[in-house]
């Protein structure tokens, strides 16, 4: 099992580049209709008892914090953000909405998935092909 690791280590670089840029592309994905809609995403989260103020730095989270992603700014910062995000998440479909893992309209598999690959952003970093890389943070 090692030697698969050691044969890909080499390209880790290039393999956070794939991974930051279709999560970044997920998370603007996801980001945009909340920013766009953002008066309705605020009544539906003030209706779970989620503060304004949070679900405003959600939103500019997920759609600036993607478009960072992409070009590979701050790659750290906004991994780890979005980290603290999907555990926000996880915690609230899980313990407010009473949601199940799978299957379900509002389940949190996904959000563990994104918390999974904010972690591995997080310890990865930016990559290859980084604006990161090129400011040299």
């Amino acid at each position: 099992m090692t030697a698969i690791f050691e044969l890909l280590t080499p390209y880790a670089p290039y393999l956070a580049l794939v991974l930051r840029v279709v999560v970044g592309i997920t998370m603007m994905m996801h980001g945009y209709p909340k920013l766009k809609n953002s008066q309705q995403t605020i009544q539906w989260t003030k209706g779970l008892g989620v503060p304004v103020v949070a679900t405003y730095l959600a939103i500019i989270l997920e759609f600036f914090g993607g478009i960072g992603l992409v070009i590979g700014f701050l790659v750290p910062v906004v991994a780890f953000f979005l980290g603290l995000e999907m555990i926000g998440n996880t915690l609230l479909k899980r313990v407010k909405m009473k949601a199940p893992y799978l299957m379900a309209e509002h389940s949190y598999e996904i959000d563990i998935t994104y918390l999974l690959l904010s972690i591995t952003l997080l310890v990865l970093g930016a990559g290859a092909f980084s604006l990161d890389g090129l400011l040299g943070l």
